[in-house]
C-alpha cells in the first residue's frame, strides 16, 4: 500500500482513541446522570444500553463513538489505514474537539455537557493534547 501508515501516526491514534475512549466515558455517565433525573433510574446494564443505542437523549454521543470506532480500525493490523487517511481522522477529530462540527446541535450539547462536567472537560483537554 503507498503511502503507508508510519509507526509515529499509529501511535497518534492509538493515543487520540484512548482519551477519546475517556472522553466519551465521562460524557456519556453525564447524559446518563441527566437522563435519569429526568426519567427515573434506568434500571440496568441492558436498558442503558438500549437507551444510549437508540434513544435521542444519547444520539449526539454516537458521533464521537463513531469516530472512535474509525480510528480503531484505522490502527488496525489487518487493514491499517494510509497516512492520508490517518490525517483525515486526525482532522475530523480536531472539528469534533475544537465545535467546529457542521452539526451545530451537537457542538452546542458538547459544549453544555463540558460545562457542567469538570472531568470532561480535563478529559477533553487531554484529548486534544494529542492533536
Amino acid at each position: 500500500m503507498e503511502n503507508k501508515l508510519n509507526d509515529e501516526t499509529r501511535q497518534k491514534l492509538k493515543d487520540v482513541s484512548r482519551a477519546m475512549l475517556r472522553l466519551h466515558k465521562t460524557l456519556l455517565e453525564g447524559e446518563k446522570a441527566v437522563y435519569e433525573t429526568r426519567h427515573g433510574k434506568i434500571p440496568n446494564a441492558n436498558v442503558y444500553l438500549q437507551l444510549v443505542i437508540d434513544d435521542e437523549h444519547f444520539a449526539w454521543l454516537r458521533k464521537i463513538s463513531a469516530l472512535i470506532s474509525l480510528i480503531d480500525e484505522a490502527t488496525s493490523l489487518r487493514r491499517p489505514a494510509s497516512e492520508i487517511e490517518a490525517q483525515a481522522l486526525i482532522d475530523e477529530t480536531r472539528i469534533l474537539l475544537n465545535f467546529e462540527d457542521a452539526d451545530e446541535t451537537f457542538n452546542e450539547k458538547f459544549q453544555i455537557a463540558l460545562q457542567n462536567n469538570t472531568v470532561a472537560v480535563l478529559n477533553h483537554n487531554d484529548a486534544r493534547s494529542f492533536l
